[in-house]
Protein backbone atom coordinates (compact mmCIF):
# COMPACT_ATOMS: atom_id res chain seq x y z
CA UNK A 1 0.00 0.00 0.00
CA UNK A 2 1.13 3.58 -0.49
CA UNK A 3 2.01 5.90 2.49
CA UNK A 4 2.01 9.69 2.09
CA UNK A 5 5.22 11.42 3.25
CA UNK A 6 5.58 14.86 4.67
CA UNK A 7 7.37 16.08 1.55
CA UNK A 8 4.43 15.07 -0.65
CA UNK A 9 5.98 11.82 -2.02
CA UNK A 10 4.75 8.32 -1.39
CA UNK A 11 6.14 4.77 -1.06
CA UNK A 12 4.85 1.28 -0.75
CA UNK A 13 5.03 -0.84 2.35
CA UNK A 14 6.02 -4.04 0.39
CA UNK A 15 2.83 -5.95 1.22
CA UNK A 16 1.22 -5.63 -2.22
CA UNK A 17 1.84 -8.39 -4.85
CA UNK A 18 3.24 -7.42 -8.21
CA UNK A 19 0.85 -7.56 -11.16
CA UNK A 20 1.12 -10.80 -13.23
CA UNK A 21 3.23 -10.53 -16.37
CA UNK A 22 2.32 -11.56 -19.86
CA UNK A 23 -1.39 -11.15 -19.26
CA UNK A 24 -1.76 -14.57 -17.43
CA UNK A 25 -3.92 -15.11 -14.43
CA UNK A 26 -3.95 -17.80 -11.68
CA UNK A 27 -7.13 -19.31 -13.16
CA UNK A 28 -5.34 -19.90 -16.53
CA UNK A 29 -2.54 -21.81 -14.84
CA UNK A 30 -5.01 -23.97 -12.94
CA UNK A 31 -6.85 -24.92 -16.12
CA UNK A 32 -3.57 -25.82 -17.83
CA UNK A 33 -2.53 -28.02 -14.94
CA UNK A 34 -6.00 -29.66 -14.98
CA UNK A 35 -5.76 -30.43 -18.69
CA UNK A 36 -2.30 -31.88 -18.22
CA UNK A 37 -3.59 -34.09 -15.43
CA UNK A 38 -6.48 -35.31 -17.62
CA UNK A 39 -4.12 -36.13 -20.53
CA UNK A 40 -1.80 -37.95 -18.16
CA UNK A 41 -4.73 -39.93 -16.73
CA UNK A 42 -5.91 -40.91 -20.23
CA UNK A 43 -2.40 -42.03 -21.18
CA UNK A 44 -2.09 -44.06 -17.99
CA UNK A 45 -5.49 -45.68 -18.60
CA UNK A 46 -4.52 -46.57 -22.17
CA UNK A 47 -1.23 -48.00 -20.91
CA UNK A 48 -3.06 -50.11 -18.32
CA UNK A 49 -5.87 -51.23 -20.64
CA UNK A 50 -3.71 -52.21 -23.65
CA UNK A 51 -2.32 -55.44 -22.09
CA UNK A 52 -5.83 -56.42 -21.00
CA UNK A 53 -7.20 -55.91 -24.51
CA UNK A 54 -4.27 -57.86 -25.93
CA UNK A 55 -4.93 -60.74 -23.55
CA UNK A 56 -8.64 -60.74 -24.41
CA UNK A 57 -7.86 -60.77 -28.15
CA UNK A 58 -5.38 -63.62 -27.70
CA UNK A 59 -7.93 -65.59 -25.67
CA UNK A 60 -10.57 -65.04 -28.36
CA UNK A 61 -8.19 -66.23 -31.10
CA UNK A 62 -7.24 -69.30 -29.09
CA UNK A 63 -10.91 -70.07 -28.50
CA UNK A 64 -11.64 -69.77 -32.23
CA UNK A 65 -8.72 -72.09 -33.06
CA UNK A 66 -9.95 -74.59 -30.48
CA UNK A 67 -13.47 -74.44 -31.92
CA UNK A 68 -12.15 -75.06 -35.44
CA UNK A 69 -10.08 -78.03 -34.23
CA UNK A 70 -13.11 -79.38 -32.38
CA UNK A 71 -15.29 -79.12 -35.51
CA UNK A 72 -12.63 -80.86 -37.63
CA UNK A 73 -12.27 -83.65 -35.07
CA UNK A 74 -16.04 -84.07 -34.89
CA UNK A 75 -16.25 -84.34 -38.69
CA UNK A 76 -13.45 -86.93 -38.74
CA UNK A 77 -15.23 -88.90 -36.02
CA UNK A 78 -18.50 -88.77 -37.97
CA UNK A 79 -16.72 -90.06 -41.10
CA UNK A 80 -15.16 -92.91 -39.10
CA UNK A 81 -18.52 -93.81 -37.57
CA UNK A 82 -20.16 -93.75 -41.01
CA UNK A 83 -17.47 -96.09 -42.40
CA UNK A 84 -17.78 -98.41 -39.40
CA UNK A 85 -21.57 -98.43 -39.79
CA UNK A 86 -21.29 -99.48 -43.44
CA UNK A 87 -18.91 -102.28 -42.46
CA UNK A 88 -21.17 -103.50 -39.65
CA UNK A 89 -24.18 -103.46 -41.94
CA UNK A 90 -22.26 -105.49 -44.51
CA UNK A 91 -21.13 -108.01 -41.90
CA UNK A 92 -24.66 -108.33 -40.55
CA UNK A 93 -26.18 -108.91 -43.98
CA UNK A 94 -23.53 -111.09 -45.64
CA UNK A 95 -24.15 -114.78 -44.98
CA UNK A 96 -21.98 -117.20 -43.05
CA UNK A 97 -21.67 -120.11 -45.45
CA UNK A 98 -20.89 -123.61 -44.23
CA UNK A 99 -19.28 -126.28 -46.37
CA UNK A 100 -21.60 -128.95 -47.73
CA UNK A 101 -20.26 -132.32 -46.47
CA UNK A 102 -22.17 -134.29 -49.12
CA UNK A 103 -20.28 -135.13 -52.32
CA UNK A 104 -21.09 -132.85 -55.23
CA UNK A 105 -21.60 -134.05 -58.77
CA UNK A 106 -18.98 -133.26 -61.35
CA UNK A 107 -19.60 -129.98 -63.11
CA UNK A 108 -21.06 -129.95 -66.59
CA UNK A 109 -20.20 -127.49 -69.35
CA UNK A 110 -23.78 -126.20 -69.25
CA UNK A 111 -24.36 -125.70 -65.53
CA UNK A 112 -21.09 -126.09 -63.67
CA UNK A 113 -21.05 -127.07 -60.01
CA UNK A 114 -22.43 -124.45 -57.69
CA UNK A 115 -20.07 -123.67 -54.83
CA UNK A 116 -22.00 -120.98 -53.02
CA UNK A 117 -24.57 -118.23 -53.45
CA UNK A 118 -26.03 -115.42 -51.42
CA UNK A 119 -26.16 -111.68 -50.84
CA UNK A 120 -22.97 -109.65 -50.82
CA UNK A 121 -22.82 -106.13 -49.37
CA UNK A 122 -19.55 -104.59 -50.53
CA UNK A 123 -18.53 -101.30 -48.85
CA UNK A 124 -16.27 -98.76 -50.50
CA UNK A 125 -12.54 -99.65 -50.21
CA UNK A 126 -13.18 -103.29 -49.23
CA UNK A 127 -12.25 -106.60 -50.88
CA UNK A 128 -14.02 -109.96 -50.91
CA UNK A 129 -13.04 -113.56 -51.69
CA UNK A 130 -15.59 -115.40 -53.84
CA UNK A 131 -13.91 -118.83 -53.80
CA UNK A 132 -13.72 -120.11 -50.25
CA UNK A 133 -16.87 -122.04 -49.32
CA UNK A 134 -16.76 -122.21 -45.52
CA UNK A 135 -15.95 -118.58 -44.79
CA UNK A 136 -17.65 -115.74 -42.96
CA UNK A 137 -18.74 -112.60 -44.79
CA UNK A 138 -17.06 -113.61 -48.08
CA UNK A 139 -13.76 -113.05 -46.25
CA UNK A 140 -14.17 -109.30 -46.41
CA UNK A 141 -11.05 -107.22 -45.79
CA UNK A 142 -10.01 -103.62 -46.19
CA UNK A 143 -8.21 -102.26 -49.25
CA UNK A 144 -5.03 -104.19 -48.38
CA UNK A 145 -6.58 -107.21 -50.05
CA UNK A 146 -3.83 -109.82 -49.78
CA UNK A 147 -3.89 -113.23 -51.43
CA UNK A 148 -7.14 -114.82 -52.51
CA UNK A 149 -9.21 -111.65 -52.80
CA UNK A 150 -11.22 -111.38 -56.01
CA UNK A 151 -13.07 -108.06 -56.00
CA UNK A 152 -12.25 -104.57 -54.76
CA UNK A 153 -14.58 -101.56 -54.75
CA UNK A 154 -12.88 -98.20 -55.27
CA UNK A 155 -9.30 -97.09 -54.43
CA UNK A 156 -7.14 -95.47 -57.13
CA UNK A 157 -9.78 -96.02 -59.82
CA UNK A 158 -13.45 -95.33 -60.34
CA UNK A 159 -15.32 -98.61 -60.26
CA UNK A 160 -15.34 -102.30 -59.36
CA UNK A 161 -12.08 -104.13 -60.01
CA UNK A 162 -10.97 -107.75 -60.20
CA UNK A 163 -7.91 -108.03 -57.96
CA UNK A 164 -7.25 -111.46 -59.51
CA UNK A 165 -8.80 -112.98 -62.60
CA UNK A 166 -11.18 -110.99 -64.81
CA UNK A 167 -14.41 -109.03 -64.64
CA UNK A 168 -16.85 -108.08 -67.43
CA UNK A 169 -20.55 -107.32 -67.95
CA UNK A 170 -22.45 -110.50 -68.78
CA UNK A 171 -22.45 -110.99 -72.57
CA UNK A 172 -25.82 -110.02 -74.02
CA UNK A 173 -27.16 -109.87 -70.48
CA UNK A 174 -27.04 -113.69 -70.16
CA UNK A 175 -27.21 -114.06 -66.36
CA UNK A 176 -26.14 -117.69 -66.11
CA UNK A 177 -23.12 -119.90 -65.64
CA UNK A 178 -23.11 -120.75 -69.35
CA UNK A 179 -23.28 -117.09 -70.32
CA UNK A 180 -20.34 -116.16 -68.11
CA UNK A 181 -18.29 -119.30 -68.82
CA UNK A 182 -18.51 -118.88 -72.57
CA UNK A 183 -18.19 -115.12 -72.62
CA UNK A 184 -14.40 -114.99 -72.78
CA UNK A 185 -13.92 -112.49 -69.94
CA UNK A 186 -10.87 -110.31 -70.54
CA UNK A 187 -11.51 -107.10 -68.58
CA UNK A 188 -10.60 -106.15 -65.03
CA UNK A 189 -12.59 -103.01 -64.20
CA UNK A 190 -16.21 -101.90 -64.50
CA UNK A 191 -16.69 -98.13 -64.02
CA UNK A 192 -19.30 -96.77 -61.64
CA UNK A 193 -21.35 -95.54 -64.60
CA UNK A 194 -21.94 -99.17 -65.65
CA UNK A 195 -22.79 -100.42 -62.16
CA UNK A 196 -26.56 -100.02 -62.43
CA UNK A 197 -29.40 -101.92 -60.82
CA UNK A 198 -30.13 -105.39 -62.25
CA UNK A 199 -26.91 -105.31 -64.28
CA UNK A 200 -25.40 -108.85 -64.43
CA UNK A 201 -21.62 -109.05 -64.14
CA UNK A 202 -19.37 -112.05 -64.77
CA UNK A 203 -16.15 -112.70 -62.90
CA UNK A 204 -13.35 -115.22 -63.16
CA UNK A 205 -11.91 -115.71 -59.67
CA UNK A 206 -8.37 -116.29 -58.45
CA UNK A 207 -9.15 -120.04 -58.29
CA UNK A 208 -10.48 -119.98 -61.89
CA UNK A 209 -14.09 -120.37 -60.74
CA UNK A 210 -16.95 -118.56 -62.46
CA UNK A 211 -19.08 -116.03 -60.58
CA UNK A 212 -22.20 -114.14 -61.54
CA UNK A 213 -23.00 -110.90 -59.72
CA UNK A 214 -26.22 -108.96 -60.10
CA UNK A 215 -26.42 -105.40 -58.78
CA UNK A 216 -29.35 -105.16 -56.35
CA UNK A 217 -28.91 -101.64 -54.99
CA UNK A 218 -26.36 -98.85 -54.75
CA UNK A 219 -25.99 -96.58 -51.74
CA UNK A 220 -24.44 -93.43 -53.17
CA UNK A 221 -22.08 -91.06 -51.38
CA UNK A 222 -20.99 -87.54 -52.40
CA UNK A 223 -18.28 -88.73 -54.82
CA UNK A 224 -18.64 -92.51 -55.10
CA UNK A 225 -20.90 -95.43 -54.06
CA UNK A 226 -20.58 -96.03 -50.33
CA UNK A 227 -22.08 -99.53 -50.51
CA UNK A 228 -23.20 -101.84 -53.32
CA UNK A 229 -25.41 -104.88 -52.74
CA UNK A 230 -25.05 -107.87 -55.08
CA UNK A 231 -26.68 -111.25 -55.49
CA UNK A 232 -23.79 -113.65 -56.09
CA UNK A 233 -23.51 -117.24 -57.37
CA UNK A 234 -20.18 -119.03 -57.75
CA UNK A 235 -19.60 -122.17 -59.82
CA UNK A 236 -16.69 -124.50 -60.40
CA UNK A 237 -16.23 -124.82 -64.21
Amino acid sequence: MEVALTDGSSQTDGSSEPAPRGGSTPSDSSRTRGLQAIVAAIGLAAFLVSPILGCLLLMANNENDANRRTIAEQRATIDELRDANRMLRALAANPIVQADPSPSPSPSPATGRQLRSGTLLLPYLYCVDLDTIAVEYWRMTNADCGNGADLLLGQDYQGLRATAGTLDPAPNGRASFAGCHSGGMIGQTIPYSELISKRPICARTSANNVALLEVVSIEKGPAHPDLITFNVTVWAP
